[in-house]
């Protein structure tokens, strides 16, 4: 069966933005630190010599070379990472309240699943000792 890693649960939208913003702000501010760096190296090299700014102007382009390949990777790797860590929450609570879903609709029988690393093990527990007990 294909894990859906985006689940229609409100709890990982929301983990999801809490990691996000938490690795985007200071990748962005870094970003931009550098940025500001190098416009401060370009707006000042009127000032340099000759010899020094044709050595500084071409690591001032490198620099840029290298953040214009590296931070769409790296967003690209911290938006995955994001989606991954919201899912490792938002996964196991659409299991169980679907889970709960069946068990309220009459289904006793039907026991709750979760993987043994789930933070949610020792609910699922309860809830099928439970759903046992109101079986009897």
């Amino acid at each position: 069966m294909r894990v859906p890693w985006i689940v229609k649960h409100p709890i990982q939208t929301k983990y999801l933005l809490i990691v996000l913003v938490a690795m985007l702000v200071p990748t962005l501010l870094i970003g931009l630190c550098l940025y500001h760096l190098v416009f401060r190296l370009l707006a000042s090299q009127i000032i340099f010599p000759e010899a020094i700014a044709s050595t500084v102007v071409p690591v001032i382009e490198r620099v840029n070379g290298v953040l214009a390949v590296t931070l769409p990777l790296v967003l690209a790797a911290l938006t995955a990472a994001a989606i991954a860590i919201s899912h490792r929450f938002g996964g196991p609570i659409e299991r169980l309240e679907s889970d709960l879903d069946r068990i309220l609709s009459g289904d006793l029988a039907h026991r709750i699943q979760m993987r043994p690393d789930d933070d949610l093990g020792g609910v699922a527990r309860r809830i099928n000792a439970l759903a046992e007990k109101l079986r009897r």
